[in-house]
C-alpha cells in the first residue's frame, strides 16, 4: 500500500504524519490551511493499516484516550494508537475500514498533547471574531456554542466546537482548528473572553469567581485533564491564562441580543 505525507500543525508546531495515501491525502486535501512551516517544533506520527484487528462497529472512532504519566492510549474495536509525550511520537494501527474522519480524531488528540507540551492549550469552544476581538464562548456538548456561532453572524467563527488558545508576548490568542465548522478565513485572534454559556431567558453577564471559572475550565480541557500527572499542570496553565483574561457566565437566550451585553460591558 502507498504512503502518503502531511505536516499538520497550527502555531508553531507540527505533526510529521506518515500513513496510507488514501487517508492522508483526503486529510491534506482537507485541511490544506494547516499545512505547517519545516521550521516549527513537530512530533513524528506513524499510521498503518492492519486487518489484524477487528473491524470497527461504529462509522467514526472516538474514544476517551486512557492517560497516564503523559502516555494516552486509545483502544476501539478497529483501532489502537498511542501518543507518547516524553518521546514526542504517536502512532495510529487502524483497520481498513477506517475513514480519513477516524485518522483526524487521533490527530486531534496528538496534537492536545503536543501544544499542551509547548505552552497552548486545546479548548472546548466556539470562537469568534467581533469588532477586532476574540471571544471564546464554552461549554460541554449541548450548552449551545454552535447557536452562539451562528448567532453571530456575519462575524468570522475560527470554529464552533475546538480551538487551541496559545500564549504571545502581549496576552492569549484563540488559534483555529480544523476540528468543527467554521465561517470565514481567520486563523487566529487576540483573545478577549472567555464566556461560559449558560441558556436563559434573560440575556446578562456573570463574572465567576476563580474556582468556579477553573473548574468549568478544567472540564473543557479534552485529553489532558483525564491525566492524574496532568492534572495540575492543567489547573496552573488556567490559572496563568485567567490572570490576564476575564472570564464571565453569559446567559443568552436564542438570538443575538447577547452580543449587545458583549458589546455594552467588554467592547
Amino acid at each position: 500500500m502507498s504512503e502518503a505525507r502531511f505536516r499538520f500543525g497550527m502555531a508553531g508546531v507540527a505533526l510529521d504524519v506518515c500513513g496510507p495515501t488514501l487517508w492522508i491525502q483526503s486529510l491534506r486535501d482537507a485541511w490544506s490551511k494547516w499545512t505547517a512551516a519545516s521550521e516549527v517544533v513537530s512530533w513524528s506520527v506513524s499510521v498503518s493499516s492492519t486487518v489484524a484487528l477487528a473491524a470497527p462497529d461504529a462509522p467514526l472512532f472516538e474514544t476517551y484516550p486512557r492517560c497516564r504519566g503523559g502516555v494516552c492510549v486509545l483502544t476501539s474495536p478497529g483501532f489502537w494508537g498511542r501518543v507518547d509525550a516524553v518521546d514526542g511520537v504517536a502512532q495510529l494501527q487502524a483497520h481498513p475500514r477506517a475513514t480519513p474522519a477516524d485518522i483526524g480524531y487521533f490527530l486531534r488528540v496528538a496534537l492536545a498533547v503536543q501544544t499542551f507540551a509547548r505552552g497552548g492549550i486545546l479548548f472546548h469552544a466556539a470562537g469568534v471574531l467581533h469588532r477586532e476581538q476574540g471571544y471564546a464562548f464554552f461549554g460541554l456538548s449541548g450548552s449551545g456554542k454552535t447557536t452562539a456561532a451562528r448567532y453571530s453572524a456575519p462575524d468570522p467563527v475560527l470554529n464552533d466546537d475546538l480551538l487551541l488558545l496559545w500564549p504571545m508576548a502581549d496576552g492569549w490568542q484563540i488559534v483555529a482548528t480544523p476540528f468543527g465548522k467554521r465561517r470565514g478565513d481567520v486563523q487566529s485572534t487576540p483573545l478577549r473572553a472567555l464566556l461560559r454559556l449558560i441558556k436563559d431567558e434573560k440575556v446578562y453577564l456573570e463574572r465567576l469567581p476563580q474556582g468556579r471559572a477553573l473548574g468549568e475550565l478544567v472540564s473543557n480541557t479534552p485529553v489532558l485533564s483525564g491525566d492524574v500527572v496532568w492534572l495540575p499542570q492543567v489547573l496552573s496553565r488556567w490559572e496563568t491564562l485567567i490572570a490576564g483574561v476575564d472570564v464571565y457566565a453569559l446567559h443568552f437566550r436564542r438570538d443575538p441580543t447577547f452580543w449587545e451585553v458583549i458589546d455594552a460591558e467588554l467592547g
